[in-house]
């Protein structure tokens, strides 16, 4: 059966839409350009979860705390360092900052309404990991010390920190503690690439992360940056395939294999863009 037809696929899209219908202010939307949720995330925690016994409507308002929280926390990041000087703009800068901080917050509510106590303290010790990441990010790229390799583990922290929260909360065993966290930490490192290969395929004028930071040293082209970036998203996309396919038992590995390749079709569509070029 393919995994687009089964009730993992239903539950997944309950919460997307959950977490759809809490975050759709009309006064936000005008003004604030709200990020895509991380669904392969959400995914795999959800997979995760139900993997570690959790029942499946617990798994469920997890998953849309979370994912909130992950919502409010890549919303501030879109706040700029400079606005023009307009109304309109400040209104716009004062917005993504309230509504960053309105989606991270609600978690607190409907966990408290859920009793679910100690899930309020996981989450709000990955935010405060979270937080110290960026300032540390920050420091690095203003001081122009910022290598690829420093990169990467901020990120992968950054991304990954309320769902490697749980990893960490609910896992039992070692093994599987260690293999969630590497999933969830390789895939959102690839997913990452990917998104700065796109950004830079297709809006050549609005780099982000790394490639924003290579771009404004000396030396580096943007054929140059695009070659390393295409390169570094091919080698995490390859090692996250393979870590799928140790996952035990066999019959298990459906589900993940099926938002592997939801990269996979990404890294495709780049691929068949430069073909027809």
């Amino acid at each position: 059966m393919s995994i687009e037809k089964t009730p993992v696929m239903n539950e997944l899209r309950e919460i997307s839409e959950q977490i759809s219908k809490r975050v759709s202010l009309s006064f936000v939307e005008k003004y604030v350009d709200i990020p895509a949720l991380a669904e392969e995330r959400l995914a795999l925690l959800y997979i995760y979860l139900r993997e570690e016994g959790v029942d499946a409507e617990r798994s469920k308002i997890l998953c849309i705390t979370t994912g909130l929280v992950q919502l409010g926390m890549d919303t501030h990041e879109t706040v700029k360092t400079s606005y023009d000087a307009t109304l309109s703009a400040e209104r716009t800068r004062q917005l993504t900052v309230l509504a960053g901080d309105f989606f991270s917050g609600y978690y607190y509510q409907l966990l408290a309404d859920a009793g679910e106590v100690e899930a309020i303290r996981v989450l709000a010790e990955a935010i405060e990991q979270v937080n110290e990441a960026k300032m540390k990010l920050y420091m690095l790229e203003r001081e122009n010390k910022l290598s690829f390799d420093l990169y990467l583990p901020l990120r992968k922290t950054i991304d990954t920190a309320p769902f490697v929260a749980f990893v960490k909360f609910f896992s039992k065993q070692d093994e599987s503690r260690r293999f969630w966290i590497s999933l969830f930490e390789e895939s959102s490192a690839a997913e990452r690439m990917i998104e700065e290969w796109e950004q830079l395929k297709w809006q050549q004028q609005n780099p982000i992360g790394f490639s924003q930071v290579l771009l404004q040293k000396q030396g580096f082209s943007l054929a140059n940056v695009l070659s390393g970036i295409e390169a570094k998203a091919m080698e995490l996309l390859s090692g996250c395939e393979q870590l799928v396919k140790s996952f035990q038992p066999i019959e298990n590995q459906n589900p993940l294999t099926w938002i592997m390749s939801r990269y996979s079709n990404r890294v495709s569509r780049l691929k068949r863009v430069v073909e027809e070029l």
